[in-house]
């Protein structure tokens, strides 16, 4: 509509404007080369007006024919563009379908029309990868490597087929090289971290988290956790006591209920700051009840003598009075100082159904140290303690492990270990619990003093359970008739005896 308007005005204005000549009329003389021509105004202003329609026209044409070979190269380019857009297509669908024979035919169209652009190389290399043609695909991605625009993705199909390949050095390193590139992207930076775990370089583990928080590809919470683990593992391999101190106590601040963290720090700050020793001791058992943490504060250097160690194991139980734990450290201590009675106590609540390995174990050696027990209760409780429940263990990708560590032995991952049940999980190589050598391993009377069985400063004792191991006797204590008769309407109830794997006796990192 806007452009009729503008057409009618302008016929408007030269119709004016001719009018307007026509009411003005003249004549223009023209001489040249001799001649004289006589023209009207009218005609004079056609002629002129038609000379530069003319010329217009010629200049139009003549840069139609010089432009004719560039319009006429940018529509085969375009054409080609078309092409290989549509072979791309084409292929990417295909790679997404599973189908490598159209990926690798629209492959190679898209080379014939657009060779060496990125996409085209990209298909080809994950056609490649399709057919099976690693060598193939390994060139593609190196040759993508070497141009800016497509370096992190040449590394990234190079990592990839390390992985499928099976050659670890190569993923990482190639993982490293991308992270190193642009470390702001999620999967260099988890994949460069768990290279720098699995080869146990901490301090570079330390560097790639902090840098992951700062790109915000972990949380917080997740940061400090990492740090936490990464510092305990860091302290455990300290060259000075005193940087050990720094670093466990800073991975408690972080992660408060990190067990072996707590008991690190707990130990180098034993004999000197021992309130904040126990501080920190207590702090962690009241969310993560642990026996290596009753070892930890039984050893800090104030309590002398057993009375002193027993009142400590009661006011760190007192923190989680209704936990297994605090049962079994309580009981510890009072068969050290030989009260027997308060032991028996502190283990009742969890003997009422199936008690655990740990559980029957304890109750024999506190029959075995007590003036009142009987050979037969001892021999009862180490049966038991053949079929009864596993207790927690340090498990790492289904692996029960005797000690914490940083990092999976299995997997390489950072904080796998967990204090858990071993259910369903395999036992590292190890013996089971053997009824003839725990019978030797416990005499009916203990010695009188301070039992064996006592955990010492920096242990936690090598029986199943973390329970102590006692003085061989020279021979094995005899077995009445009437123990046997126990023992054979026991296994009428409950069923034959089984072998049943070692509990996982964790010992203080």
């Amino acid at each position: 509509m806007i452009r009729l308007l503008a057409l009618i005005l302008a016929l408007g204005l030269a119709a004016a404007g001719a009018a307007w000549v026509a009411d003005r009329p003249g004549r223009v003389e023209v001489e040249w080369m001799g001649t004289s021509l006589f023209l009207s105004a009218g005609e004079a202003l056609g002629i002129l007006g038609g000379g530069f329609v003319a010329l217009y026209v010629l200049i139009e044409i003549g840069r139609g024919l010089v432009s004719l070979p560039r319009r006429l190269s940018r529509r085969a380019a375009d054409k080609r563009r078309e092409r290989a857009l549509a072979a791309l297509g084409d292929g990417f669908l295909a790679v997404a379908a599973g189908d490598p024979g159209a990926a690798s035919r629209a492959a190679d169209e898209a080379e014939r029309v657009a060779p060496g652009a990125p996409l085209t190389t990209l298909l080809a290399a994950q056609a490649a990868q399709m057919r099976g043609d690693r060598a193939a695909a390994e060139a593609r991605f190196t040759a993508m490597t070497e141009a800016p625009e497509t370096h992190i993705v040449g590394l990234r199909g190079l990592a990839m087929e390390a992985t499928r390949a099976g050659d670890t050095a190569a993923e990482r390193a190639h993982a490293r090289a991308a992270n190193a590139a642009a470390p702001q992207i999620p999967w260099a930076a988890t994949a460069a971290f768990r290279a720098a775990t699995a080869e146990r370089q901490f301090e570079e583990a330390l560097r790639l988290n902090d840098e992951a928080l700062r790109h915000k590809l972990v949380d917080r919470p997740t940061w400090k956790r990492r740090k936490a683990v990464l510092l305990t593992a860091l302290a455990k391999a300290a060259q000075t006591p005193q940087d050990a101190r720094r670093k466990a106590v800073e991975a408690h601040g972080l992660a408060k209920d990190l067990v072996p963290a707590a008991v690190l720090a707990a130990r180098v700050m034993a004999a000197q700051a021992t309130r904040r020793a126990q501080t920190i001791v207590q702090t962690t058992y009241r969310l993560a009840p642990h026996p290596e943490l009753f070892a930890a504060a039984l050893a800090i250097g104030d309590a002398q003598g057993a009375a002193a160690r027993l009142k400590r194991a009661e006011a760190l139980a007192a923190l989680r009075p209704e936990h297994i734990e605090s049962a079994l450290g309580v009981a510890a201590a009072a068969r050290a100082a030989r009260e027997f009675e308060a032991a028996r106590a502190a283990l009742a609540p969890f003997l009422t159904e199936r008690p655990t390995q740990r559980v029957c174990v304890a109750m024999a050696e506190i029959e075995a140290a007590a003036s009142d027990g009987s050979e037969g209760a001892v021999r009862e409780w180490l049966a038991r303690a053949v079929r009864a429940p596993r207790d927690p263990a340090w498990v790492a990708d289904g692996v029960a492990f005797d000690e914490w560590d940083a990092v999976s032995p299995v997997t390489g991952a950072l904080d796998a270990f967990a204090w858990r049940l071993p259910e369903g999980a395999a036992t590292t190589p190890g013996p089971s619990i053997d009824l003839t050598a725990l019978t030797r391993a416990l005499p009916a009377v203990a010695p009188a003093g301070e039992p064996a069985g006592l955990p010492r400063a920096g242990e936690t004792g090598g029986a199943p359970g973390g329970a102590a191991r006692l003085p061989t006797p020279p021979a094995a204590p005899s077995v009445s008739e009437r123990d046997r008769a126990a023992d054979q309407e026991r296994d009428t109830l409950t069923g034959p005896r089984a072998s049943v794997p070692r509990a996982a006796s964790p010992s203080p990192s």
